[in-house]
């Protein structure tokens, strides 16, 4: 990637933090990076162009901080709490990008198609819910409803820890009482 276009990108994601990625003009992000806005417009067609790299560039280093290290022929509980630990601790460590990263989630502005292909980089686990009702160890609901407490409950766990801006062992416990709390919760 050059250097003008990541440039732009980590610009366009301060701002977006910032300022929310609705009410940043293309030209605050072109000023903050110090590129032309034409230059902006050669690396990135339209702003919702730009959107959807930001997002993608959030969901990329999320991904790969929750592969690292990922136990692919784990259980189904040491694969999910492999991925319960290193969300968390993502969310920790960059708590604006992770903020974003919410917002975006939640925006209708990243379109389906990048959704979508997001979504690719979570293969290590993408079955990871099914298999374990299918396995009978999750309790007999259906897979997207169980992610959705999964993910409620991950973001309280992270929205928690950086208000009480835990870190270290106090971090770490949190982490292991939240994964109980999960694990007792959804397991037959």
């Amino acid at each position: 990637m050059s250097d003008k276009r990541t440039l732009i990108i980590e610009s366009a994601i301060e701002l977006f933090a910032h300022n929310g990625f609705w009410n940043t003009p293309t030209s605050q992000i072109s000023k903050h990076a110090e590129v032309s806005t034409g230059t902006l417009f050669n690396y990135f067609a339209s702003k919702d162009v730009l959107i959807d790299e930001v997002y993608l560039r959030l969901k990329h280093e999320q991904a790969a901080h929750l592969a690292i290290g990922y136990p692919h022929n784990g259980t189904v509980k040491e694969r999910a709490e492999h991925i319960w630990f290193r969300y968390i601790d993502w969310g920790v460590r960059n708590g604006v990008r992770y903020k974003l990263l919410q917002q975006m989630k939640l925006s209708d502005m990243v379109s389906e198609e990048v959704q979508v292909q997001s979504m690719s980089e979570w293969a290590f686990a993408a079955n990871l819910t099914s298999e374990g009702i299918e396995s009978g160890v999750y309790r007999d609901v259906t897979a997207e409803y169980l992610n959705q407490i999964v993910f409620a409950l991950l973001e309280a766990a992270v929205s928690y820890a950086t208000a009480n801006e835990l870190a270290n062992m106090p971090l770490t416990k949190h982490i292991t009482r939240t994964f109980e709390i999960f694990w007792t919760g959804v397991t037959s």
